[in-house]
Order: C-alpha cells, then sequence, then structure tokens
C-alpha cells in the first residue's frame, strides 16, 4: 500500500509549522471514519451488537422500526424480482438453468448502521477500538509460511480491516494508532520509546528480572490506551524501577522504595561505579544515576494525598518518567551500576 507519511507542502519548505497530532475526530474525518465503521461492523453484526453492549449504548428503537419496515420492502422487492425471474425462465425454456435468480439485496443491521451513523462523535474511537478487538486478530508468526498466511481467514480479515484504518488515521495526523497486537487503538508512541521498551523488558527478563518486564508493559498499556491513565501508569513506572534495583540494592530490607534505592546510591557513592567513565578514564560515579532516580521519584506529584505539592501526572510527565524507567530498567539490569 502506498505511503501516507507525508507532510503537507508549506510544512515541508518550512513556512508552516508541523502540525501536532490529533486528539479527538476531526470534521474531515468523520465521514470516512462512519463509512469504515459500517463496514466492518457489517464483517459480524452479531458482534456489532456485543459492542453496544460492551460501550453500554442502547439501541434507539427508530433504528428496529426502520429495519423491520426495510425487511418488508426488501421481501416485497424480493417477490416482484422472482415473479420476473420465473417469467423470463418460462419464456426462455431452452436456456432457463442459465438464467440466474436476483436477489434484493438486505438492509444494513440496525446495530452496525447505529454504530456507524447513530454514535456521538466523541466516541467513535471507542466504537473502533472495540471493533478491531473483537473483529481482528494478532499477527501471525514470522515462522509462518505465504501459503498458511494465504489460507488463513482471520489474518486476511484482519489485514482488510486495518489497512485502510491505519490510513485514515496517519492521514488525519490522529494521536491514535493500532496497537502492535491488532486488537484494539493505542495512543501513538514515539518510535524511541517503543524501541526503548521493548529493550529494557527483555533485558529486565534475560537478567531473572521479569516482574519489571510486567510492570513496564502495564505502564505502557496504561499511558498509552484510547483514555490514557497517567496516574495509574505513574505507578507502575516506579514499581518497574523498583523490580530490579530493591532487590539488588537493598536485598536484606524489609520496605524497600526506590526513594530508599536513591539514598543508598548517594550515601554509599565510594562503594558503587558506573560503566561511563570520567575524564581521566576511570569508572564513573553513580550521580548520574541518582540524578535520574531523584528525578521519577521526586515527579510522583499524586504519590500521596491532601498535602500543598499534591498535583494531578499530567500525560508529558508520565511519558518523561517511563522513558527514564526503561534507561534505569536496562543499566540495572545490565550491570551497568556494580559495587566496586
Amino acid at each position: 500500500m502506498r505511503s501516507t507519511a507525508r507532510q503537507r507542502l508549506s510544512v515541508r519548505l518550512g513556512a508552516a509549522p508541523v502540525p501536532t497530532l490529533v486528539e479527538g475526530v476531526p470534521a474531515s474525518l468523520e465521514p470516512a471514519l462512519r463509512a469504515w465503521i459500517r463496514e466492518t461492523a457489517n464483517h459480524d453484526p452479531v458482534e456489532a451488537q456485543h459492542v453496544l453492549i460492551r460501550l453500554d449504548l442502547s439501541l434507539p428503537k427508530s433504528y428496529e422500526d426502520t429495519y423491520r419496515r426495510e425487511l418488508r420492502e426488501r421481501a416485497e422487492k424480493q417477490a416482484e424480482l422472482t415473479a420476473r425471474w420465473e417469467k423470463e425462465k418460462s419464456t426462455r425454456p431452452e436456456s432457463a438453468s442459465l438464467i440466474r435468480q436476483p436477489f434484493a439485496p438486505l438492509p444494513i443491521n440496525p446495530h452496525v448502521s447505529f454504530l456507524a451513523y447513530g454514535t456521538e462523535r466523541e466516541i467513535l474511537w471507542d466504537v473502533v477500538d472495540a471493533l478491531v478487538f473483537v473483529l481482528c486478530t494478532e499477527p501471525l508468526p514470522p515462522e509462518t509460511s505465504s501459503v498458511a498466511a494465504w489460507f488463513n481467514g482471520e489474518a486476511k480479515r484482519t489485514k482488510r480491516i486495518i489497512e485502510p484504518l491505519d490510513r485514515l488515521m496517519t492521514e488525519a495526523r490522529s494521536a491514535y494508532e493500532i496497537a502492535p497486537d491488532q486488537r484494539g487503538l493505542q495512543r501513538r508512541m514515539e518510535p524511541g520509546l517503543s524501541d526503548a521498551l521493548a529493550f529494557a523488558s527483555d533485558t529486565a527478563e534475560t537478567s531473572g528480572y521479569s516482574a519489571a518486564r510486567r510492570h513496564l508493559e502495564r505502564a505502557r498499556d496504561k499511558l498509552f490506551a484510547v483514555h490514557a491513565d497517567p496516574s495509574s501508569a505513574y505507578v507502575d513506572v516506579i514499581r518497574a524501577v523498583e523490580a530490579v534495583a530493591c532487590p539488588m540494592f537493598l536485598p536484606r530490607n524489609q520496605l524497600p522504595t526506590l526513594g530508599r534505592v536513591r539514598d543508598h546510591l548517594r550515601d554509599a557513592e565510594a562503594k558503587y561505579e558506573y560503566v561511563l567513565t570520567d575524564k581521566s578514564g576511570k569508572p564513573g560515579t553513580t550521580a548520574a544515576v541518582v540524578a535520574m532516580l531523584t528525578a521519577i521519584w521526586e515527579g510522583h506529584s499524586d504519590r500521596h494525598a491532601g498535602g500543598p505539592r499534591e498535583l494531578p501526572v499530567s500525560q508529558e510527565a508520565a511519558e518523561a518518567a517511563l522513558n527514564i524507567a526503561a534507561g534505569l530498567v536496562t543499566l540495572f539490569s545490565s550491570g551497568a551500576v556494580r559495587r566496586i
């Protein structure tokens, strides 16, 4: 499929600022997105009905009435087409078996119609996310042969669903994208952060800190969900680093925290070295690592309630903390900070 990742001419020439990502559904995207919802939901009208249930949406009676009326009209049309077909066969008996019976198109399922055209613009991304989840499957393993992929009906349907959606979202500069597992949407993530998280998770898993991987993945899922939860994500950011740092630096502490790890590395600086060397070529100190720990520990602004410093964790702050946490998990898991 032709790439759609192209900035407008004025931006490429530097005459206009780079446009920011769009949070909601812009008016320019809405008609095409609703058409995609109709076509996609029509793959499985039963699942379309369940999407309404999951989103706590009630089908208006007017849609049911319209559907019944269209069914009656379709039955009348079909009777008319069948009569013409029977008459044509009787007048051409020598080729009657070659005359195909015509069928009137069925009316659109009311649940499909309502999802596509009856829902508010504000929840269209919820509808899209739910449809992708119920109708798409995860990518096939890399070792899957092209022949097996060709005969995999679910994989082919998933491709037909997500390719046009991905193009619409890219062209509209949407703040959302299709999740890597193809089972829903997520907030658009910078490729660098995605790579850093994957590397940190793999390094932690290989080094025996599987809990750190789980917390990084939970933080990512909460922070880049369609409805992001930066406050809850920040908790998992802290826990991801603690899962490596606490057993590494405070193995006998009964109540280890990231703050205590920070204090320990700061106060016992002479006992540790950092793989980055100083100007003389000697192993560096832990000062830079302590600064990173301080940044995410003190940046957790809503950790305690009722105080004057209690502030909601913003999306930007949680993303910055996740970046730092990925680096710390990688550094600790790979032994970049070690006892002298």
